[in-house]
This record gives structure tokens, C-alpha cells and sequence, in this order.
């Protein structure tokens, strides 16, 4: 599982900027062209929640990096498992965002969206520590 962490996140700028672009141009189509009564509130409490969560996965993943008594299967398993699951259910959510006419929008969209790039940029650090040791 370590060879397909380090080929997924293998360019380290890319891993980390095309989620959040991806991010940013969903959030830009439902700014843009989205309906909604609590649309403002969206607008406002979107990059907020976005934020939190992108430091929050970062947090959690590194402190396991650090960890000398995790097993190196359980960070390989859960790096991946997040990375996957919530990037496929983001991208899942963004198109449905984009059929429905730009109707329903969720701020777990973005969320969703830039845990990739927050688990790569983990994924570095875990790098450059093993290398260390």
C-alpha cells in the first residue's frame, strides 16, 4: 500500500494544488449561478468550514505520522481509505452539484474535495520524517 501512497501522491505540488482548484471552481459555479434561499449563508460558512477541515485532516494524519507506535500497515490503510473515499464522494457530490442546475450545494462538497490535497501534504511530511530515520 506504500508504493500506490507514494505514486498517488508522487508530484507533490499537483497532489496539492488540483484539489484545491477543483474545490475553488465548485465553489466559484454555485457563487456564480447558485440558487437558494440560505445561498449567502453558504457563501460565507463554505471556505470557513473548508478551512477547518483542511487543517483538521492534516492534523490528524500528521499527529499519526509522528506516532512511533503506530503500525505502518494502519497509516498505509487509512491514508488511502480516507484519501479515496472522501476525494470519490466530493467529486460524486460536485456533479451532482453541476446536473441539478447548481441546486444542491453543500459546503462537504469542497470539504470532500480538499482532504486529498490535505492528506498529501501529510503524506510529504511522513516522507521527509522516515527518510530522517
Amino acid at each position: 500500500m506504500r508504493k500506490i501512497l507514494d505514486k498517488l501522491f508522487e508530484n507533490k505540488k499537483l497532489s496539492m494544488l488540483v484539489p484545491i482548484i477543483s474545490a475553488a471552481v465548485v465553489y466559484l459555479l454555485f457563487v456564480l449561478f447558485g440558487k437558494g434561499e440560505d445561498k449567502w449563508e453558504l457563501v460565507i460558512i463554505t471556505p470557513i468550514i473548508c478551512a477547518f477541515w483542511y487543517f483538521g485532516v492534516f492534523f490528524i494524519v500528521f499527529m499519526q505520522v509522528k506516532n512511533p507506535r503506530r503500525p505502518e500497515w494502519f497509516l498505509n490503510f487509512f491514508e488511502l481509505m480516507a484519501a479515496v473515499t472522501f476525494t470519490v464522494f466530493g467529486f460524486i457530490d460536485a456533479i451532482s452539484f453541476v446536473l441539478s442546475g447548481f441546486q444542491n450545494f453543500s459546503p462537504t462538497i469542497c470539504a470532500g474535495i480538499v482532504t486529498y490535497s490535505s492528506i498529501s501534504w501529510a503524506h510529504n511530511k511522513r516522507e521527509k520524517i522516515t527518510d530522517k530515520e
